[in-house]
């Protein structure tokens, strides 16, 4: 068995296909000197933007900073938003042949614009399309997936109800992972919870698997019953429910077994994006060989890094080896 600090070492080996929900999260820095006159509102001088992959396109960002190799998956509009969304991927190092965001016209990409003034989101405008795809677009993003499976140890579905994660979808890329042997971990949308039947592992917070089921799932013993019920329900091998500062709670389908597995976090300033670090991390560290309690303590620790920071981050391979060894 492989210590943490050779399966960290092992990730840059790793090549994993994100499908899902690619969007622009663009950030609009400016200063409010005052309210308008045409409502009781701030006018906010804007002073520059930001653009940054959100979505499915975190998750991608993650697996970057840890070395990983990744295919992209999905949908964007023919517009400047995609453009940006693009240059994003390739301006930090993504190979646009890996590139697998298929534009369809009179659809927008999905962009959430923040307004940010004195270190305060002011508001954000979300622009979205999330009516069905049109065959031919599915059909494109199934033959590219289909082309590049040979390439691939694992595939995260990363689900925010725009469009792209149907029944169809789980049902060709559950098939296609059993035929390759590619390991399939989904972070799920609540809705879409029936979509996600014979998946490898969910990974959802327990504010979703709560809504999941109808009842609120706080204690552990909550936790415990409310998780053997979603993996009987779905059919799912394991189950990553993460709690917050509880830590997370993990069940092996296979064994019937559970076992929780406390907070890493000293300091929590901001969840943002914990649960990419964490399907991120536990998926890579499967996909290199690691035992689930392995890949669950490196996820573990990597989460306890990033929610000491503000806004949406990422940990590299040197944080997380430093972090593990320093207990």
């Amino acid at each position: 068995m492989k210590s943490l600090p050779e399966l960290i070492q092992n990730f840059p080996d790793r090549t994993i296909l994100v499908v899902g929900d690619f969007m622009l999260d663009e950030y609009v820095y400016g200063s409010v000197d005052r309210i308008s006159q045409e409502a009781p509102v701030p006018v906010v001088l804007e002073q520059r933007i930001a653009h940054v992959p959100g979505g499915a396109g975190n998750v991608v960002r993650n697996l970057r900073a840890l070395g990983a190799r990744v295919l992209l998956a999905g949908v964007i509009g023919s517009d400047e938003a995609g453009r940006d969304l693009i240059d994003s991927f390739e301006q930090s190092g993504q190979d646009r042949s890996d590139i697998g965001l298929f534009s369809l016209a009179g659809r927008p990409t999905t962009r959430k614009t923040r307004i940010i003034a004195a270190r305060q989101q002011v508001c954000r405008l979300d622009r979205e399309d999330r009516s069905p795809l049109p065959m031919d677009l599915k059909n494109r993003i199934t033959d590219f997936i289909t082309r590049r499976a040979e390439e691939v140890d694992a595939i995260i579905i990363s689900d925010y109800d725009k469009g792209v994660v149907t029944p169809e979808l789980i049902d060709f890329l559950v098939n296609l992972c059993q035929r390759h042997k590619i390991y399939v971990a989904v972070d799920p949308q609540v809705t879409h919870f029936h979509y996600y039947k014979n998946v490898d592992v969910l990974t959802p917070n327990h504010h979703e698997a709560g809504r999941f089921l109808g009842r609120a799932l706080l204690t552990d013993e909550e936790v415990e019953r409310g998780g053997r019920e979603i993996i009987a329900r779905l059919g799912a091998r394991q189950l990553l429910i993460t709690r917050g500062d509880r830590g997370m709670t993990f069940f092996n389908g296979s064994d019937d077994s559970s076992r929780h597995f406390p907070t890493m976090a000293r300091e929590v300033f901001d969840v943002t994006g914990a649960g990419d670090t964490v399907i991120s991390v536990f998926t890579l560290a499967v996909s290199a060989g690691a035992s689930f309690e392995d890949a669950i303590l490196l996820s573990n620790r990597a989460a306890g890094l990033v929610v000491a920071h503000v806004g949406a981050t990422t940990v590299s391979p040197e944080e997380l080896r430093v972090a593990v060894e320093s207990g």
